[in-house]
Protein backbone atom coordinates (compact mmCIF):
# COMPACT_ATOMS: atom_id res chain seq x y z
CA UNK A 1 0.00 0.00 0.00
CA UNK A 2 0.89 3.43 -0.62
CA UNK A 3 -0.27 7.13 0.30
CA UNK A 4 -0.99 9.81 -1.59
CA UNK A 5 -1.30 13.19 -0.22
CA UNK A 6 -3.33 15.46 -2.20
CA UNK A 7 -3.66 19.42 -0.59
CA UNK A 8 -6.00 22.28 -1.79
CA UNK A 9 -6.25 25.54 -1.25
CA UNK A 10 -8.22 28.48 -1.98
CA UNK A 11 -7.49 32.02 -1.53
CA UNK A 12 -8.91 34.96 -2.59
CA UNK A 13 -9.52 38.77 -1.35
CA UNK A 14 -12.25 39.78 -3.59
CA UNK A 15 -14.00 36.38 -4.29
CA UNK A 16 -17.16 36.72 -1.45
CA UNK A 17 -17.46 39.69 1.20
CA UNK A 18 -15.18 37.54 3.45
CA UNK A 19 -11.62 36.85 2.86
CA UNK A 20 -11.56 33.45 1.46
CA UNK A 21 -8.56 31.55 2.64
CA UNK A 22 -8.11 27.53 3.60
CA UNK A 23 -6.19 24.43 2.77
CA UNK A 24 -7.51 20.85 3.31
CA UNK A 25 -5.06 18.00 3.29
CA UNK A 26 -6.05 14.36 3.75
CA UNK A 27 -3.77 11.49 3.00
CA UNK A 28 -5.26 8.77 0.83
CA UNK A 29 -4.22 5.05 0.80
CA UNK A 30 -3.52 3.84 -2.88
CA UNK A 31 -2.43 0.23 -4.09
CA UNK A 32 -2.27 -1.32 -7.83
CA UNK A 33 -2.93 -0.40 -10.65
CA UNK A 34 -2.35 2.74 -10.81
CA UNK A 35 -0.77 4.78 -13.98
CA UNK A 36 1.89 8.08 -12.88
CA UNK A 37 1.72 11.62 -14.84
CA UNK A 38 1.13 11.20 -18.18
CA UNK A 39 -0.04 12.89 -21.57
CA UNK A 40 -2.22 11.76 -24.55
CA UNK A 41 -4.13 13.69 -27.36
CA UNK A 42 -7.31 13.83 -27.48
CA UNK A 43 -9.27 14.40 -30.58
CA UNK A 44 -12.83 16.05 -31.11
CA UNK A 45 -13.71 12.59 -32.26
CA UNK A 46 -13.94 9.24 -30.83
CA UNK A 47 -12.70 9.10 -27.26
CA UNK A 48 -9.65 8.68 -24.95
CA UNK A 49 -10.95 6.03 -22.03
CA UNK A 50 -8.69 7.22 -19.18
CA UNK A 51 -10.89 4.29 -17.08
CA UNK A 52 -12.46 1.61 -18.76
CA UNK A 53 -15.40 0.27 -16.45
CA UNK A 54 -14.18 -3.45 -16.57
CA UNK A 55 -10.98 -2.53 -15.72
CA UNK A 56 -12.19 -0.40 -12.77
CA UNK A 57 -13.57 -2.62 -10.00
CA UNK A 58 -13.09 -0.09 -7.13
CA UNK A 59 -12.81 3.73 -6.41
CA UNK A 60 -10.12 5.22 -8.41
CA UNK A 61 -8.39 8.87 -7.56
CA UNK A 62 -7.72 10.37 -10.82
CA UNK A 63 -5.97 14.11 -11.49
CA UNK A 64 -6.59 15.38 -14.84
CA UNK A 65 -5.48 18.64 -16.63
CA UNK A 66 -6.25 20.48 -19.64
CA UNK A 67 -2.71 21.36 -20.88
CA UNK A 68 -4.27 23.22 -24.03
CA UNK A 69 -4.28 27.44 -24.02
CA UNK A 70 -7.32 27.76 -25.69
CA UNK A 71 -9.56 24.80 -26.03
CA UNK A 72 -11.90 22.66 -23.90
CA UNK A 73 -12.09 19.23 -23.13
CA UNK A 74 -15.15 17.14 -21.51
CA UNK A 75 -14.44 14.30 -19.69
CA UNK A 76 -17.65 11.82 -20.20
CA UNK A 77 -18.77 8.65 -18.25
CA UNK A 78 -18.39 5.23 -20.43
CA UNK A 79 -22.45 5.84 -20.86
CA UNK A 80 -21.24 9.32 -23.21
CA UNK A 81 -22.64 11.36 -20.09
CA UNK A 82 -21.05 14.57 -19.81
CA UNK A 83 -20.07 15.93 -16.37
CA UNK A 84 -16.95 18.19 -16.65
CA UNK A 85 -15.87 20.82 -19.44
CA UNK A 86 -11.53 21.69 -18.57
CA UNK A 87 -11.02 24.67 -20.05
CA UNK A 88 -7.55 25.96 -20.72
CA UNK A 89 -5.06 25.11 -18.17
CA UNK A 90 -7.65 23.79 -15.86
CA UNK A 91 -6.95 20.79 -13.33
CA UNK A 92 -9.37 18.20 -11.37
CA UNK A 93 -8.61 15.85 -8.97
CA UNK A 94 -11.63 13.47 -7.92
CA UNK A 95 -12.53 9.88 -7.06
CA UNK A 96 -14.81 7.79 -9.73
CA UNK A 97 -17.09 4.85 -8.19
CA UNK A 98 -15.97 1.43 -8.87
CA UNK A 99 -17.28 0.10 -12.25
CA UNK A 100 -17.36 3.52 -14.13
CA UNK A 101 -15.52 4.34 -16.93
CA UNK A 102 -13.97 7.83 -17.67
CA UNK A 103 -13.35 9.08 -21.19
CA UNK A 104 -11.76 12.43 -22.46
CA UNK A 105 -13.46 14.48 -25.71
CA UNK A 106 -11.81 17.64 -27.18
CA UNK A 107 -14.66 20.08 -27.87
CA UNK A 108 -13.35 22.23 -30.96
CA UNK A 109 -9.70 21.23 -31.42
CA UNK A 110 -7.34 18.42 -30.13
CA UNK A 111 -5.77 19.50 -27.21
CA UNK A 112 -3.21 17.60 -24.75
CA UNK A 113 -4.66 15.79 -21.58
CA UNK A 114 -2.46 15.40 -18.47
CA UNK A 115 -3.73 12.33 -16.51
CA UNK A 116 -2.90 10.13 -13.68
CA UNK A 117 -4.93 7.51 -11.26
CA UNK A 118 -4.23 5.72 -8.55
CA UNK A 119 -6.69 2.76 -7.09
CA UNK A 120 -8.43 3.28 -3.67
CA UNK A 121 -7.21 0.90 -1.11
Amino acid sequence: MATLTPTLTLASTDTASDTLDFTVTKGLGTTSPSVGVSRQSVATSGQFNILTAAANTGITYVYVKNTDSTNVIVLKDDSGNNFLDLSAGEFAFFPVKGGIGLEATADTAACVLEYAYFTKS
